[in-house]
């Protein structure tokens, strides 16, 4: 089973990129970043945005255990931003590298999402994720609050796809997705960080990699936070040089 705990308690084919335009301002690079962080503080805001993070952290889990030819049974996540996918694993081999795909793939997921503004990709990428968020709520969420949040992403997502807006402003919305799983992503490293020196067997898939490693829990999470720092410096350098 890997988990996520809480950390607090148009559709158009590729076209050659402009380098004279950029998709989204200098001001909005950074206002959006400071907006996100604000909402997920407030706790109306929170749950809703935050369980982005989960959910893509828990798919990224259940895809690479496909992958690797494991049979995933269920995803679930809850009100309170943790969640869990449960899976069957071959080999203990099977089983670390699963561990690490939540929180890897959402640290280097953002990075998709500016190669997608940057090279024009914008509203595909909403008919990506729709269909992605159906294809997990139909095979593998059951819990009604996963259930619920996830046909509302996938509707989102659908309208940003179909509703003919600015194409600016829908870029806007990929840049609210990738901010709000960088900094919930961040958030939660540093948190199972904490969790993992004091408390290493509740350190959710820290201590499933300890299990399958013998390699302690806290080590796993500062590997964990490294890879994210040097993914962090990755989308700075291209939100802020490769002008998307």
């Amino acid at each position: 089973m890997f988990c996520k705990l809480n950390n607090r308690g148009r559709y158009g084919k590729p076209t050659k990129r402009n380098d004279t335009m950029n998709t989204l301002s200098l001001a909005e690079k950074f206002i959006i970043p400071f907006l996100v962080l604000i909402l997920l503080y407030l706790k109306p805001t929170r749950r809703c945005l935050a369980t982005l993070d989960t959910f893509f952290h828990e798919s990224f889990h259940a895809l690479l255990s496909l992958l690797l030819g494991n049979k995933v049974k269920e995803i679930q996540f809850k009100e309170s931003i943790e969640g869990c996918c449960k899976s069957l694993s071959k080999s203990k081999f099977a089983t670390t590298l699963t561990a690490l795909a939540g929180y890897v793939g959402c640290s280097f997921f953002p990075l998709a999402i500016i190669y997608a503004i940057e090279h024009r990709n914008i509203e595909i990428s909403f008919l990506i994720f729709a269909v992605f968020a159906l294809v997990i709520l139909i095979l593998y969420i059951r819990n009604t609050f996963a259930l619920v949040w996830t046909m509302a992403f996938a509707a989102i997502n659908i309208a940003c796809y179909m509703i003919p807006f600015s194409l600016h402003v829908k870029a806007d919305i990929l840049y609210i997705f990738l901010c709000i799983v960088v900094i919930e992503n961040t958030m939660s490293l540093f948190q199972i960080a904490q969790i993992a020196l004091t408390r290493p067997k509740n350190s959710g898939d820290c201590t499933l990699l300890h299990k399958t490693t013998h390699l302690p829990a806290f080590l796993w999470a500062v590997i964990l936070n490294g890879i994210n720092i040097l993914a962090i410096y990755l989308i700075i350098l291209r939100v802020f040089f490769a002008q998307i």
